[in-house]
Order: structure tokens, then C-alpha cells, then sequence
């Protein structure tokens, strides 16, 4: 956005490896303390960059070694309308100023949806900030991680697209009903080390995937008959590192 000093206020700057970006979680500005920090793809000044994922892989390189335990690292697609739900009335700004996000979480505190502010019943008392609806879509998280642990987690939602939900289709945990809304919050994840393997990621030579290091992290969309209308079939995960390829462990939590 034009105008907005990303370094100094929210922390984020470009590096030196393939384009790269650097996020800082905690920066002390001129005027306030800024955590943490969103950052979308764009395709044009005025559009999102729309991902189709079947029959395709995607990959990236990371360096989460900085990343203590607590502290969530991530990368993840979610079912953003393309112009940020731009319509030129209600919603003149669009993708251009970030707006349109939504993810399974169905989060109640993104302040415009679909072009009106999100006023009723609004809370500021609250952290964070919350008001009456939420903004559901599908996610699909594709690296959330520190230096110790790491999962990828598929979040399907019962409708396509942006949901502006509210009751029980938001699925609020605040009301018991986190089972009963409109998207897979828990989701269908894959975590190394609860799935049995303690060894496969972590800091140091002692660990198949060593997270001290930069590596890369390779995930493939598979379908059924191998093209890109088929059905979804399977997610495939493998890494490289230090010129190797790396497959994702097997689950051993249910016997060999």
C-alpha cells in the first residue's frame, strides 16, 4: 500500500535469496509496538494471485531456525475472492488495500466484509477486537512451523467461496460450537512427531529434516486420473535439503 513503511512499522523487508521476504515478529515503531504480519501474492495492482493447486505442486524455501516454540510461522492458501470483494460501491478499495481475507477459523475480528463494517455488536474490550460476524473459506495450510515442530493441514468448509457466517455456522468456540459451524477448524493435519517419527524434523544433525538450516519444502496436489478436473487424491509432502531430497516420514502411531 502505497505510503506505508513495512520495515519500520510492521517489520517486514525484501532479502537477498530469490525474491525473498524477511518477517520480524515484534517491532518497536515511532509510535506503537507492532506482532506479527500478513502478506499476500499479487497478481496485478488490483488482484490477488489465484493459485490452482490440482495436478500441481508448489514450493518454497524457508528459514524458521530463529523460530522459538510458541511462535507460528506460516504459509497457507485461503478461498479469497481474486479482487478482495472490490464492487466499486460498498467496497471500492479491494485487493489493492488487503481487503477480502477469510480463512476456516471463521475469525470475527476482520473489520469490513463484502463491503460493510463489521459494527454490530462490536468489542473492543476484547483481544482481539471482535463484532457479531465472521469470515469463513477454506484454508489450506501448507507450512505452519518453528524450529521444533512443523504440520500441514487441509481446512475444508461445507460452502465454497466467502462465507460472511454468524450463530451457529461460524462454529464459535465461545458458544460450543465448534463442531457445528461451517468449516473443519481442527482440520486433517500432518505433525511428524505425534504422527511417530520424533527424529524426522528439528534442530541439528541428529534430525532427518534439520531446522537450523534453510530448506525447501516441496507439496503436490495429486488427482485421481492425473489431470488438472480430476478429484483431489492425495497431498503429497518431501523437502530438500543441502541438495537432497527428503520423503515425508510415515505415520506409525497405529502399528507398522
Amino acid at each position: 500500500v502505497e505510503g506505508a513503511d513495512y520495515a519500520s512499522t510492521y517489520g517486514v523487508s525484501t532479502n537477498s535469496y530469490n525474491d525473498g521476504v524477511t518477517l520480524k515478529f515484534v517491532t518497536e515503531g515511532q509510535y506503537s509496538t507492532n506482532y506479527g504480519s500478513r502478506l499476500y501474492v499479487m497478481d496485478s495492482e488490483d488482484t490477488y494471485k489465484m493459485f490452482k493447486l490440482k495436478n500441481r505442486e508448489f514450493t518454497f524455501t524457508v528459514d524458521d531456525s530463529t523460530l522459538t516454540c510458541g511462535l507460528n510461522g506460516a504459509l497457507y492458501f485461503v478461498e479469497m475472492d481474486q479482487r478482495g470483494d472490490h464492487d466499486g460501491h460498498g467496497n471500492k478499495a479491494g485487493a489493492k488495500y488487503g481487503t477480502g481475507y477469510c480463512d476456516a477459523q471463521c475469525p470475527h475480528d476482520i473489520k469490513f466484509m463484502k463491503g460493510e463494517v463489521n459494527l454490530l455488536n462490536w468489542n473492543s474490550t476484547k483481544t482481539p477486537p471482535e463484532g457479531h460476524y465472521g469470515a469463513c473459506c477454506a484454508e489450506m495450510d501448507i507450512w505452519e512451523a518453528n524450529g521444533r515442530a512443523t504440520a500441514y493441514t487441509p481446512h475444508p468448509c461445507s460452502k465454497a467461496g466467502f462465507t460472511k457466517c454468524e450463530g451457529t455456522e461460524c462454529g464459535d468456540n465461545a458458544a460450543g460450537e465448534r463442531y457445528l459451524g461451517m468449516c473443519d477448524k481442527d482440520g486433517c493435519d500432518y505433525n511428524n512427531y505425534r504422527m511417530g517419527e520424533t527424529s524426522f524434523f528439528g534442530k541439528g544433525q541428529d534430525f532427518t529434516v534439520d531446522s537450523s538450516k534453510p530448506l525447501t519444502i516441496v507439496t503436490q496436489f495429486l488427482t485421481h486420473d492425473g489431470t488438472d478436473t480430476g478429484d483431489l487424491s492425495e497431498i503429497k509432502r518431501f523437502y530438500v535439503q543441502d541438495g537432497k531430497v527428503i520423503q515425508n516420514s510415515e505415520a506409525t502411531i497405529l502399528g507398522p
